[in-house]
Order: structure tokens, then C-alpha cells, then sequence
């Protein structure tokens, strides 16, 4: 049974991620107004949900404005996955390197 998910707020803060998706070429991912929140974005590109993500757009339209956020969410995405040793996907690791220069996977230390 399915249960019923509880209506997210009009007025809460949306992010759409742009891809690329190869000779189709960019689109914003289809999403959910309930996943369409920081955590949830955040999450997804850690476990490598994007294939090829390009951008971060916030908006909140209550609040009439709308912002570029990929240099906050590479950041972010990059301090959770070396604490928590994530190995992160080319495509989320290039989205990074766009974002905010060079991420160095975990690696094993040389003896």
C-alpha cells in the first residue's frame, strides 16, 4: 500500500538540477516538489543519481528570486563525501571540479 506523502510547501525553496544527457543534450531533471529540496539534491549527487550534473538552480518563488547554488552544493557534496568516504561518481566528481577546482578521491596510503 502506498501511503501518501505529505503536500511540501509553496512557499519552501525548489532545486532543479541541470544534465546533460548526452546527444539529447541539457535538461533540467523532472522532479518532485517533495525531493526537490538541498538535503535531497545533496544526497542524490553523492550517490551518483545524476549522470552528467552541469548546475544547481534555488528558487522560491513566494519569495520572487532565484539563484545559481552549484559552488554551495559541490562544496557541500565535497566535505560530506571525504568525511564520510563516499566514492563519488565521474559525473558528480566533474560537477564538483567545475564548481569549485580538483577533488582527490579517498586513497589508500602508499608504504
Amino acid at each position: 500500500m502506498k501511503h501518501a506523502s505529505i503536500a511540501p510547501s509553496l512557499d519552501a525553496d525548489i532545486h532543479l538540477v541541470l544534465c546533460r544527457f548526452g546527444r539529447a543534450g541539457l535538461a533540467y531533471v523532472e522532479t518532485d516538489p517533495a525531493e526537490a529540496d538541498a538535503t535531497t539534491v545533496i544526497q542524490n549527487l553523492l550517490y551518483g543519481r545524476y549522470g552528467e550534473p552541469l548546475r544547481v538552480v534555488a528558487l522560491n518563488v513566494s519569495e520572487n528570486w532565484s539563484r545559481d547554488v552549484s559552488e554551495a552544493m559541490a562544496y557541500r557534496v565535497r566535505e560530506i563525501a571525504q568525511r564520510e568516504h563516499y566514492q563519488l561518481t565521474k559525473g558528480t566528481l566533474d560537477f564538483i571540479e567545475a564548481h569549485m577546482g580538483r577533488v582527490m578521491q579517498p586513497t589508500l596510503p602508499l608504504w
